[in-house]
């Protein structure tokens, strides 16, 4: 029996270090070349093989021209006992510190050996990591000789051991060689000044909360007592480039895409790293306010482990963080890079994680599309060279998502093995499956490398974005199924975490840019009689707008629309009984605008050169502080004026002339980033200060749908287009990634806006339900009956809205791969389930499979029951579709079938669609009866 307790574990004897999430393993191991080799990520195994898997190294086999070994510096000296030393200016330093005593010695014979015992101290020295400019006294060498076995104050320090071999024996922590000691910075801001690099010892780390979702700093260092095997393990010297690796270099053997980029002073672009040691911390080690990551409720909900590379001729350090989530197949990485060298480094390309893979005939599954058809899946099989994907519009982008699936084999929803990949960040990304000679599979995803370039200068640090990677043996549905508890329970914001929001309107496809107190006055007054619970006035409030060509960046009431203000405004609709909400777009700018008339120097762009406008704006330079602040007061000042429930932040146009004036030519390269950079301590600032008010992110629709987003609101508009058709598509391809509860959907007007198709109030309602549920339509345009369908898909969905929103979700039919969708929820105990099926395109005469469902009891009698049936039916006699009034049910008026979890998951039930968008809801629920046997 295996006794699997999820963290982080090193075994000394062979350096295997060991991640154990709920379910899964993932296991590396350092080499004799002190490079981290990747073994092994899958179902946990028993202990005792799991312990050392250094085995499977075996089958990396070396090709005739791949390159293998390295000439070091001190070799081609003629210094072979020195050969694991690569810089040559280090080694002529030490070398007359260590030489010294021989200058004064009397007996030249004796001055020859100390001269050589001189090197051996200080090989010992620098393998235990101790003080390699201390002066050696002539006993101290004698002792080194083997002349004096006595011990005194004057020796090396006690807790030092040499073992019969002469191998070092050190702690778990320090257990490398190190040149030049740096302390881990548990402070890793892009561009922050690091600890100085005399420093010699590390800064006690303490308890703290950093940010808005409640994160802890590093609370706990392991101090093992275990002491590391450095013999020689590896049976040969095995290349980089046929090698699992966990962090990849370029230019030093390995031809695949790397992991990192650099470029130096003098023109070089290698910067090989070695591991030189490692901390494991419990809880998960602090990222940058503002930037978005996985939180923690409690420092017990995690382990991390954190591995210092080192380029020792360059002083570039890279650590690698991995944080390893008990309660989940999950594990969070990202990489931080340090220049602790004497002159600065440009870091051209940073993957925040990057996973190599044994060979195997793998897939891949991406969300993409374009504005009104966003996260369309697409599933490819990966053949020989580099499938990728990226955005480079300043955002994630309608194009593609910054998530990926990797399967083993044919993606399956239910079954087989499957890896999760999701980028917690919104600006410029990259996703890339390399397929080498070999038939092994690399996978990095980071940020862009395209125009991207960040400047380090000596004592300055870079934080990548963070990634999760989720492991799944129930195929495509176990990583969403992961992916969704732990978006819900650790990435948005804890306020938001079991919050129903209010059935809302908004105004801009009732009425667009046309709006007047009056008219949002009488829109809220019909919409509170259908129960609407919030009114969002959209675009067209603010400035003298009227249409896209002004006022953006002027956020104060437009005068003549609002003679009230939004003080007299948000009055009146409170006094209805409703909640009030309010649009905004804060990173643009018209150029028809006070503030581009004041500051025209505040939008993106290159001096001299033209401005390309999108939807008759620029974008704001929100790389500068004083922007940024400029923003937030006038934000807040809005938000502070009068009640305020609900915001939309909107962003409708992308990123062109990326050029800033308060950096110089240097630093150009990293204006996209820090353009995001931006937009989070923004976003951040100003739901912090009005935590009350539910945010609700926007980019042109979908365009940017992803988890850096979800840090800081719990919902985002999932799309422009509001067809209950390509909304279902939409839909179901965003639930690949992220919870139900964050998908902002309407139910909207017929003929629909943008598609000019018109389904059924029951199929819009649905759909709509499958998300945060309001609506996009004009209430007064609204016929009795159509009031009166409303008035109950409201009430239904109040019912329903807590097993919809925080139910483990389950998709049946795939739209992609047929002409209907279904997809269900069932809460925890599998003691209620929902289950939704909507057809897209209606084959007269053709029938469909039976539906079978998941996630059910299979002991469980559960009692089904339709809700809200169709009118419509066939005449047999004439073959016209006609009304029915009374109700068409899909098993007969008021029948409610019993059937056990086993009947329903393997025989199913039948379903009728009779036209397209046609859509069925059922209800189950676990009665007290039990079947005696199966």
């Amino acid at each position: 029996m295996n006794n699997h307790v999820p963290g982080v574990f090193f075994e000394p004897s062979t350096r295997n270090f060991r991640l154990r999430t709920r379910q899964a393993a993932y296991v590396f191991r350092v080499n004799d070349s002190r490079v981290l080799e990747h073994l092994y990520w899958g179902p946990f195994l028993p202990l005792e093989d799991e312990e050392d898997l250094s085995y499977l190294s075996l089958s990396s086999v070396p090709g005739p021209f791949d390159p293998r070994g390295v000439i070091s510096v001190a070799t081609m000296m003629g210094l072979n006992e020195l050969e694991d030393l690569a810089d040559e200016n280090d080694l002529r330093e030490r070398w007359k510190v260590y030489t010294k005593a021989k200058d004064s010695a009397e007996d030249r014979v004796k001055s020859r050996r100390l001269e050589n015992a001189s090197w051996r101290l200080w090989s010992m020295e620098r393998v235990r990591g101790g003080d390699l400019n201390k002066d050696l006294s002539e006993g101290v060498m004698l002792r080194a000789l083997g002349e004096s076995q006595s011990k005194d104050e004057n020796s090396m320090d006690k807790g030092f051991e040499v073992n019969d071999d002469g191998n070092n024996l050190e702690s778990l922590n320090l257990d490398v060689p190190r040149v030049k000691e740096r302390p881990p910075s548990p402070l890793l801001i892009p561009g922050q000044r690091i600890v100085s690099k005399e420093t010699k010892s590390s800064p006690k780390l303490s308890p703290k909360k950093s940010g808005s979702a409640g994160n802890y700093d590093i609370v706990h260092v392991d101090d093992p007592t275990e002491v590391t095997n450095w013999q020689k393990l590896d049976p040969d010297v095995i290349g980089k480039n046929t090698q699992l690796l966990e962090f990849a270099d370029q230019g030093t053997g390995d031809y695949r895409s790397p992991s990192l980029q650099v470029r130096y002073e003098d023109g070089s672009t290698l910067s090989p790293v070695y591991y030189f040691r490692h901390r494991i911390l419990k809880g998960k080690s602090w990222m940058p306010e503002f930037f978005p990551n996985i939180y923690l409720s409690d420092p017990s909900e995690a382990t991390t482990l954190v591995l210092e590379l080192h380029d020792f001729v360059t002083g570039l350090v890279v650590e690698l963080h991995y944080t390893v989530m008990h309660d989940y197949n999950a594990i969070c990485r990202h990489v931080v890079f340090m220049n602790n060298g004497d002159s600065s480094v440009s870091l051209q390309r940073v993957m925040s994680c990057t996973v190599d893979f044994d060979t195997d005939d793998y897939y891949l599954t991406q969300l993409s599309g374009s504005w009104a058809r966003e996260r369309q899946v697409v599933q490819t099989r990966l053949l020989d060279g580099i499938t990728a994907f990226q955005s480079g519009r300043g955002a994630s982008s309608h194009q593609h998502n910054p998530f990926a699936i990797i399967s083993c084999g044919a993606p399956n929803e239910e079954y087989g093995t499957a890896f999760g990949f999701s980028l917690l960040y919104s600006g410029n990304f990259q996703f890339e499956a390399e397929i080498s000679e070999t038939g092994r599979l690399r996978v990095n995803l980071g940020i862009n490398p395209q125009g991207f370039v960040w400047n380090l200068e000596p004592g300055e640090s870079f934080c990548s974005p963070e990634c999760v990677l989720v492991f799944s043996d129930q195929g495509v549905g176990g990583i969403s199924r992961e992916l969704h508890r732990l978006f819900c329970e650790h990435l948005i914001p804890q306020r938001w975490r079991n919050f129903v929001p209010p059935v809302l309107i908004n105004t801009w496809e009732a009425v667009y840019f046309n709006i007047s107190h009056e008219v949002v006055v009488e829109l809220a007054s019909k919409a509170k009689e259908v129960g609407i619970e919030l009114i969002v006035l959209d675009d067209g409030w603010f400035g003298h707008r009227n249409d896209t060509t002004s006022s953006l960046g002027d956020w104060y009431p437009n005068p003549e629309k609002l003679p009230y203000g939004l003080v007299g405004l948000s009055k009146e609709i409170h006094a209805m009984g409703l909640q009030f909400g309010l649009w905004f777009e804060p990173e643009m700018v018209s150029r028809d605008s006070e503030l581009y008339s004041l500051h025209p120097d505040w939008c993106l762009h290159i001096p001299a050169r033209g401005r390309t406008v999108g939807r008759n704006q620029l974008v704001l330079d929100l790389s500068r502080a004083v922007v940024r602040d400029y923003i937030f007061n006038q934000l807040s000042n809005i938000l502070s004026s009068c009640p305020i429930e609900y915001v939309k932040w909107d962003m409708n146009r992308h990123l062109t002339e990326v050029f800033s004036q308060d950096w110089p030519a240097s630093r150009q390269g990293e204006i996209a980033h820090r353009y995001v950079l931006g937009v989070y301590e923004l976003l951040g600032r100003i739901t912090n200060a009005f935590p009350h008010i539910v945010f609700e992110t926007c980019s042109g629709g979908g365009g940017r749908f992803d988890a850096g987003m979800l840090y800081f609101a719990p919902q985002i508009w999932a799309s422009d287009n509001t067809d209950a058709v390509s909304r279902i598509y939409i839909q179901y391809g965003t639930t690949l990634a992220y919870p139900t509860c964050c998908i902002g959907s309407h139910v909207s007007t017929i003929p629909n806006h943008q598609t000019l198709r018109s389904t059924s109030m029951k199929t819009r309602s649905l759909v709509a339900m499958c998300g945060t549920f309001g609506y996009e339509l004009d209430p007064r345009q609204l016929s009795e009956d159509e009031k009166g369908e409303i008035a109950a898909y409201i009430q239904l969905y109040k019912r329903l809205a807590h097993l919809i929103r925080n139910g483990i979700l389950y998709r049946l039919w795939n739209p992609f791969l047929s002409s209907s969708a279904a997809w269900m929820f069932v809460n925890n105990d599998a003691s209620q389930a929902l289950v939704f099926a909507f057809n897209i395109r209606r084959e007269v005469g053709r029938l469909l499979p039976r539906l079978l469902l998941r996630g059910l009891c299979y002991e469980t009698v559960y009692e089904v029951e339709e809700l809200c049936p169709g009118k419509l039916v066939r005449n047999i006699d004439t073959g016209a579709i006609m009304l029915d009034p009374r109700g068409v049910y899909q098993y007969g008026e008021n029948k409610k079938l019993l059937l056990s979890g086993r009947t329903l998951c393997c025989a199913g039930l039948p379903v009728k669609f009779l036209f397209d968008a046609d859509s069925v809801l059922f209800e189950l629920k676990g009665t007290t009866s039990a079947l005696s046997s199966f």
